[in-house]
């Protein structure tokens, strides 16, 4: 296989080919925006002997093994290809590679054609995340290590002249040697699975379990090419020559025992779902992933000729299926974690659906399943909060599935009866199940009788492992079981001579010590903890030595370099889409999914739901002071799906409230409280709460009705603080994104800068708050709706007397017109495009406290509307926004505001099977079909087609994009875009509508009434020297 580059900017090709097809990334297309040319890219499959000829120099040429798919990163598109691999071995007659180099080339430029970040002398790949330090003399090892992380922590702050690849920190995430990968075998799934998958399935890409395919969101356009755009002889070409790897990653080890014919493997896939690094992914999502999720199998191959039950020609493979994951609860560690603090950042009720998710897909999957959590429950602990919590959901989910618990403490057992006779003691709790799921057994001397030979043997459950990184105690404990399923399959396989021998050990327990520290380098970015104990048995002086020397390095990567190895994974997953792609799609892959919008009414309906949104400033007032039902209790909406509401001021601020008050537990009494007052709402309703955070003095509160729990899905929480530069959390903002249905929706509480003449730091608070809030699924504009809500300080610019004597009167529409928001807003320098109900109510600020009186201090503070609620998307209907006036306790009055919101409701299986009905309907695009056309007006002839066509539709509305071919100035129907044989761009224009514009080879049948060259001809020609091609 080879990378060819053609051309260093436009036009500029890459082909990717291999024996007998090629992938060919061209910009010579553009796209057309407001009469702008731009770049895009345009991807093919071909055969490898039909790259276009032509003029432009070959800037590169390299050989490759594999393409690992397409990323879209600040505003440049890559192709990732694998440039380097090593063979571990060979299992089940497959051999494994380690993905151990690979290389970005951009699409659209040759600035990095030749770029080796790998290699660049300042680049830190060699860093203390990738080192890995032996103990060979304890405590020089030990201080060495310290000495070690220093400087790893001064390199990193040296400015240096050579600048990084744009893409150098997913260069070095699939260059970490934890990346494998098999032409052969889909690695994606363990023996069991793939024993039971259909006989139609053949190629890897069409059975890749989507939980372990890492590059499947980079392979996506790639992969619908090859189902859409290529007939089913050229698929079969493509998937025969292994151009597209299929990636997990994990661990891998093959090692053979000498002089036996018995072979050890361990194959570690580390799940894709709510992947990230340690404190950035813990816990559970709304899916029911785990953080941290691995499916290790462990393999023992016995080859004809070794003595095997049965006799000497009998081979056999056996598969021992264990699986480790965080705690399936809502759970997070943020800061710097020093002492392993940990919060539960949702209740039971709110967590128990995505409990419940998860171990129904291990039933699913694998049958029975034995949880063993090796968690301390020291009381007052940390880990302690996540025992009780994982028992509780346990014992409510016994009822629906097979699940056994057994808590294990293993640092108490370690305590007491030493490292390795410690580990063991799981064995007396877990023997039954053990013995009665035993393993998968393959007969592979047999001869096969269909595409899979069925087992002799099948594993009929699962233990399911955990601590809480799930690492070195889950590893340890791993081991033992393996251990023990080792020493049983191998006596059944007559293979029992082997076991004690030193070959046998030394290998069992290499591979296990290898998986355990590989898996530990992904998750915290060094080796495992106690591998001392995996891979000698005992622990050892050294070995103690090198965990401290780990333990410092853990602390230093986890708390302030893994955020770009997080943004690495979520650019690798799909968690983060550029706006704006610069792909231009194919022709077959935009017709189908056209299609399918078109029929969008058949998968996806509108669901209304009202939402409740309050703020109010309490001024350090404390929960019960007041009726505070009255602020929520209403006629437009008496029981909301979803109560968003905001609170200012937990806290006086003052510098000694902000230093000595404890903002967390007054968050909790006001949680409280509030949960308490919309429980007595109806006592046929229940609330839960969603969400409780605070920044300092500034608090959100989320919650939900019981009924619509199921409904939430993706939620997280951000934060940013503004006051003093950014620098102090006394003013900020905290947002809270999550999808209801299928409609995502922001909530952004924000407490501004204060001052009557401040309105210019209030607009810079909006924009730092709007820019700095960070979420992992989309960015703060991308969602659907948005809802801003908070003490935001903007003032009334009039005199105070004047404001009052208005007030008085009840003019407030008058008084209106002089808040500085509305001028700010209307001047487009804040919450543009953003919508707020007309105020009928009097301003909310400033009171003084317990009265209905305005300021009558000194300040004598022009009454304001302060407090405010504002918001943005489609489906937004204002029901009621008002104050209450009733709530005397603080100066300021809150502010509620009641919406009927419309929510999306689709039907994913519907859709698939829509999308699949018409891509079987949609002709493929071969060599044969890209024929001819002939043109009334012109003698001009379209060849076979050197980039896939576009049709242009005038006669359906069409975007704004498109108005660049006004230049033609004459109305037609349509315009078809193609090459002639000379590569020359042509355009053809008919005046009667395609009779079918959905069947791509009746275009060409359409009568067309001029035909133009691009940059041929005259001025009379419209597409003379525009440059719109």
């Amino acid at each position: 296989m080879q990378v060819t580059t053609f051309g260093y900017a436009h036009p500029r090709r890459v082909v990717i080919s291999s024996n007998n097809v090629a992938i060919e990334c061209s910009t010579e297309a553009a796209t057309i925006s407001e009469g702008r040319r731009t770049a895009g890219v345009t991807m093919k499959i071909i055969a490898a002997n039909s790259s276009r000829k032509d003029t432009q120099r070959t800037l590169s040429n390299r050989t490759i093994y594999g393409v690992l798919g397409v990323v879209e990163f600040d505003g440049d598109i890559y192709i990732a290809l694998v440039i380097d691999r090593t063979a571990v071995g060979v299992v089940n007659k497959a051999t494994v590679f380690r993905i151990t180099r690979v290389s970005f080339i951009s699409l659209t430029n040759g600035e990095w054609d030749d770029f080796d970040e790998l290699n660049r002398p300042d680049s830190q790949f060699q860093s203390a995340i990738n080192s890995q330090p032996q103990a060979a003399k304890a405590a020089s090892t030990f201080l060495s290590k310290i000495r070690e992380v220093q400087s790893s922590s001064n390199s990193n702050n040296i400015e240096t002249d050579s600048p990084p690849h744009p893409c150098a920190h997913l260069i070095k995430l699939f260059s970490t040697g934890t990346f494998y990968y098999s032409p052969e075998v889909d690695l994606t799934r363990s023996i069991n699975a793939r024993v039971s998958l259909s006989k139609s399935l053949e190629s890897i890409l069409d059975t890749a379990d989507p939980t372990y395919f890492w590059n499947a969101f980079m392979m996506t356009p790639i992969a619908a090419m090859r189902a859409l755009e290529i007939s089913p002889d050229h698929r079969a070409a493509l998937d025969a020559s292994a151009l597209l790897v299929c990636a997990i990653q994990g661990f891998v080890g093959i090692q053979p025992v000498s002089s036996s014919s018995v072979k050890l493997a361990i194959l570690s896939r580390l799940s894709c779902r709510n992947a990230g690094t340690r404190f950035n992914a813990r816990g559970i999502d709304d899916e029911g992933s785990c953080s941290n999720f691995v499916e290790t199998e462990f393999v023992v191959e016995s080859t004809a000729g070794g003595g095997g039950a049965g006799g000497q020609g009998m081979s056999y493979l056996a598969s021992f299926l264990m699986v480790r994951g965080s705690v399936p609860v809502f759970w997070e560690q943020t800061g710097v974690q020093v002492t392993h603090r940990l919060d539960l950042s949702r209740g039971f009720e709110a967590t128990s659906g995505a409990f419940r998710k998860h171990f129904e897909n291990l039933n699913k999957q694998y049958g029975s399943v034995h949880v063993i959590n090796l968690l301390s429950n020291k009381e007052g602990s940390a880990e302690s909060i996540l025992v009780n919590e994982y028992v509780r959901h346990v014992n409510q989910y016994v009822s629906l599935g097979p699940v056994h618990y057994t808590h294990f403490d293993y640092h108490s057992y370690v305590k007491q009866m030493g490292p390795e006779h410690g580990a063991s003691m799981i064995l007396d709790f877990i023997q039954s199940d053990l013995d009665n799921w035993s393993y998968t057994l393959i007969d592979t001397s047999a001869p096969k009788t269909s595409s899979n030979n069925p087992p002799i043997l099948k594993q009929q459950g699962i233990f399911r492992v955990n601590c809480l990184d799930c690492l070195d105690r889950t590893n340890h404990v791993e081991y033992v079981m393996a251990k023990a399923m080792a020493e049983k399959c191998l006596v059944e396989m007559e293979q029992g001579s082997i076991l004690g021998v030193e070959a046998f050990v030394d290998a069992f327990q290499n591979l296990w010590a290898d998986n355990g520290d590989w898996l530990s380098k992904i998750y915290t970015g060094t080796g495992a903890l106690k591998t001392s104990l995996t891979r000698k048995g005992k622990q050892t002086i050294a070995g103690f030595f090198d965990d401290a020397a780990k333990s410092i390095n853990r602390f230093y990567i986890n708390n302030f370099l893994d955020k770009r190895r997080q943004e690495a994974i979520d650019i690798v997953v799909g968690k983060l889409k550029p706006q704006r792609s610069l792909l231009i799609p194919n022709l077959m892959s935009s017709q189908v999914e056209k299609e399918v919008m078109s029929r969008h009414s058949e998968f996806s309906k509108k669901e209304e739901i009202s939402v409740f949104v309050g703020t109010w400033n309490v001024n350090g007032c404390l929960p019960g002071q007041d009726s505070i039902e009255f602020w929520i209790q209403n006629d437009a909406a008496p029981l909301p799906n979803l109560v968003v509401l905001g609170i200012q001021e937990l806290i006086e601020l003052n510098a000694q409230e902000i230093v000595s008050a404890n903002t967390e537990q007054l968050r909790v009494k006001w949680g409280e409280k509030l949960l308490d007052v919309l429980n007595n709402l109806s006592p046929k309703t229940r609330y839960i709460p969603l969400r409780e955070a605070n920044l300092l003095a500034l608090g959100l509160f989320v919650f939900c009705r019981v009924d619509c729990i199921e409904h939430v899905r993706g939620a997280e929480v951000s934060m940013c603080k503004t006051g003093f530069a950014g620098i102090a959390a006394n003013k900020g903002g905290i947002g809270f994104s999550f999808n209801y249905q299928d409609t995502s929706m922001v909530f952004i509480t924000a407490h501004f800068a204060a001052g009557e003449k401040n309105a210019d730091d209030r607009n810079r608070d909006f924009h730092t708050i709007s820019s700095e809030l960070n979420f992992k699924r989309k960015s703060l504009n991308e969602h659907n709706m948005i809802f801003w809500l908070g003490d935001f300080n903007y003032r009334v610019n009039l005199h105070n007397s004047e404001a009052r004597s208005i007030i008085d009167r009840g003019h407030f529409l008058e008084l209106v017109m002089h808040d500085q928001l509305r001028i700010c807003k209307d001047r487009g320098e804040v919450f543009d495009h953003f919508m707020e109900a007309p105020i009928h109510f009097p301003p909310t600020y400033k009171y003084d406290n317990g009265t209905s009186v305005y300021d009558t201090s000194e300040k004598a503070r022009c009454p304001s509307w302060t407090d405010r609620v504002l918001y943005r998307g489609k489906g937004i209907h204002v029901r009621e926004y008002d104050h209450v006036d009733s709530l005397l306790m603080s100066d300021h009055r809150p502010v509620r505001a009641i919406f009927r919101v419309e929510v999306d409701i689709i039907d994913l299986a519907a859709q698939k099977s829509i999308r699949s009905a018409i891509s079987s309907a949609t002709p493929v695009v071969t060599d044969s079909d890209w024929t001819a056309i002939d043109s009334s007006a012109n003698q001009f002839q379209f060849q076979r087609q050197e980039s896939t066509p576009a049709l242009i539709d005038f006669s359906e509305e069409i975007a704004s994009p498109l108005t660049a071919w006004n230049v033609i100035g004459v109305e037609f129907a349509f315009l078809v875009i193609g090459k002639l044989t000379d590569s020359k761009p042509v355009i053809a224009a008919g005046s009667v509508r395609p009779s079918n514009p959905s069947v791509a080879r009746q275009w060409w049948h359409e009568p067309v009434d001029e035909v133009w060259a691009v940059d041929e001809g005259d001025a009379s020609n419209p597409f003379h020297a525009k440059g719109l091609i």
